[in-house]
């Protein structure tokens, strides 16, 4: 009905149908994190703020986690391991210690088994349908607010979608020359009369709107404007500001998924360095690859040990999306 009624899509067959119940069991819960996390900004608590925001996150994440058919792993002396390796559950045994004896020649510690066993048969108690109806739901309201907003109202010649995530979208917007950049999307405005019936169904009320407005749920806010962007790609982004009395760049925000933003130089130098907005620049430019190194801490036969791993870190690579036969 959601399709019809916003995008007047036609049905012309019917395949199956299916009933589900409305479930508003965790609507209280997930109001009052935000609540609480819109107190703790209101009070410039940031600490607070980013505490409901991780149990927000962390609850989403986990319940939507089915880990009842995870592999289940164990670590047994040789009686249990041979024990669990007669189970159909059981998928593979490694040793990882030997047996350790005294000088008289006594066992000091058994030797230990890695044992991996998956389950056959399993009960799922996780409310899965709801972060699965929570993504979907998602791209949905995304996509009512382009098409059904941004598209009616807004003067899409002038903007440019530059990065666009599961919840934001960064977009380069060419407005007035003579105010500043921190301007929205006042210059641009195509349906002045479409855009004041709607748009605070999505976007904050003017300037001075309390946080609980701001950060509404299911609403839209502006997180940061800045003269400049560089996307490489979905989550690899700069954001910098240039200034023209000394010809230099301001980094405000680098985003590189994978990569630390405080990692080890792939020079060999001991001094830790950020990604710049200069390296995003260059890759794009030059089809320079920036390079780092990163350490890593593993466990393996009970030894410790700091791993060093070259990444690369920015290239004009991208692998992370699935193009179409029709270009979408």
């Amino acid at each position: 009905m959601v399709l019809i009624d916003y995008c007047n899509f036609i049905i012309d067959d019917i395949d199956s149908i299916a009933l589900f119940d409305k479930h508003l069991g965790f609507e209280s819960f997930a109001c009052t994190m935000m609540a609480k996390r819109q107190d703790a900004i209101s009070q410039h608590n940031d600490t607070k703020s980013l505490y409901y925001k991780q149990i927000l996150n962390s609850a989403f994440g986990g319940e939507g986690q089915n880990n009842a058919k995870f592999d289940k792993i164990s670590f047994n002396n040789a009686r249990q391991a041979s024990l669990k390796q007669l189970k159909l559950d059981h998928k593979s045994t490694r040793k990882i210690t030997d047996t350790i004896n005294n000088s008289d020649g006594e066992v000091v510690e058994e030797a230990q088994y890695m044992v991996c066993e998956s389950p056959r048969q399993f009960k799922c108690n996780k409310p899965l349908q709801e972060a699965v109806f929570t993504l979907d739901n998602s791209k949905f309201w995304y996509l009512n607010f382009v098409n059904n907003f941004l598209y009616k109202c807004i003067d899409m010649d002038r903007v440019h979608f530059c990065n666009m995530d599961t919840d934001s979208m960064y977009l380069a917007i060419t407005g007035s020359q003579i105010e500043g950049y921190k301007q929205g999307l006042k210059y641009v405005i195509k349906d002045q009369g479409f855009y004041d019936e709607h748009y605070k169904e999505s976007l904050p009320c003017g300037d001075n709107c309390t946080v609980a407005e701001e950060k509404k749920l299911m609403g839209i806010t502006t997180e940061s404007q800045v003269e400049n962007i560089v996307c490489l790609a979905p989550k690899c982004y700069s954001l910098y500001n240039r200034n023209e009395q000394i010809d230099d760049i301001v980094s405000l925000v680098n985003r590189m998924k994978g990569v630390s933003q405080r990692c080890w130089l792939s020079e060999g130098s001991e001094k830790k360095a950020n990604l710049t907005a200069n390296d995003y620049i260059k890759c794009l430019n030059s089809s320079v690859a920036i390079s780092v190194t990163t350490n890593n801490l593993q466990m393996k036969t009970g030894v410790m040990s700091m791993i060093s791993m070259e990444k690369s870190a920015l290239t004009g690579f991208h692998n992370k999306m699935v193009v179409l036969s029709n270009g979408c």
